[in-house]
């Protein structure tokens, strides 16, 4: 038996909403693109560098809604993916089975981390150039706004790739926390939100009473921050690929896609610090589960 894609499409066969939410949220944005009503002002006096931006934002924009949903998706998976094994008793057959511990866990750990995001970022992908597409088609029909700038070649691709860099600073940002709630849903027995939130509150509280200090709180917000491995260490960068828009200032994904410097991104304690806190817990993870095997 080829053990890890047994796994893994045993979890897209027991946890649907892996799959099914996203690509509801893609649906949506693809009907939205097909019946929605637009205004938006003509946009006569853009130069190249505010239509690139404008470009890099409204993918940015699309892709950040299905990510939002696969987020929240996720978390819930890896609070509930081993405790629901005890919890329908499901976890007495796997262990009958040539499947170690570590692998049932690394192949829940893998499926959140990098099959699903994978999966997510094709499908932002596809439903960006599909909604794009159709407002193509809606422009040339007389229904928007003709000046408004639907398609740059260059733009979108430096923007996808500097989603796809993003994307794996995040994940890897997010490595420690998703290792987190696998450890509390192989450890406990009911309530996993409750013990989820319970313990690093009540670490929080005793450091501020007893040493007067918030740095583990402090690891947790920073942990909590979207990207916030992409911002340290960039600032200068990120400055230099601002845009003025109609007195308005944005950041243009391709421009900063150009300036970004990707060993600031993954090469810093910050970032290898959760990464070894990541490992830790899922060995705590993998030995929890070895040995609770009780609903």
């Amino acid at each position: 038996m080829n053990v890890m894609p047994t796994l893994v499409r045993r979890e897209f066969q027991e946890h649907r909403a892996l799959w099914a939410a996203p690509l509801a949220m893609a649906v949506i944005l693809v009907l939205v693109a097909v019946f929605g009503h637009f205004e938006m002002a003509t946009m006569t006096a853009l130069s190249a560098d505010q239509a690139r931006a404008i470009m890099g934002i409204t993918v940015w924009a699309m892709s950040l809604a299905i990510f939002l949903i696969a987020g929240i998706v996720l978390s819930f998976y890896l609070l509930d993916c081993l405790y629901a094994d005890r919890r329908d008793r499901s976890i007495l057959f796997w262990k009958s089975l040539p499947v170690s511990d570590a692998a049932t866990v690394l192949a829940k750990f893998a499926v959140a981390l990098v099959v699903v995001p994978l999966g997510v970022f094709a499908l932002a992908l596809v439903t960006d150039l599909a909604v794009r597409g159709i407002l193509t088609l809606r422009t040339g029909a007389g229904l928007m706004v003709e000046q408004f700038p639907l398609w740059d070649t260059r733009a979108w691709l430096q923007t996808q790739a500097l989603l796809a860099l993003l994307l794996a600073a995040t994940l890897l940002w997010y490595a420690p926390l998703a290792a987190y709630l696998l450890v509390i849903s192989a450890w406990a027995r009911r309530n996993v939100v409750m013990w989820a939130l319970l313990p690093p509150l009540v670490i929080a509280l005793v450091e501020r009473l007893a040493l007067h200090t918030s740095r583990f709180w402090d690891f947790i917000t920073d942990r909590m921050e979207p990207a916030f491995p992409v911002m340290a260490g960039v600032e200068a960068q990120v400055r230099a690929s601002i845009v003025t828009i109609h007195r308005e200032q944005v950041v243009s994904l391709p421009r900063l896609f150009e300036q970004i410097d990707v060993t600031s991104i993954f090469i810093n304690w910050q970032m290898l610090l959760g990464l070894l806190i990541a490992a830790a817990l899922l060995f705590a993870a993998i030995r929890l589960r070895r040995w609770r095997d009780d609903g």
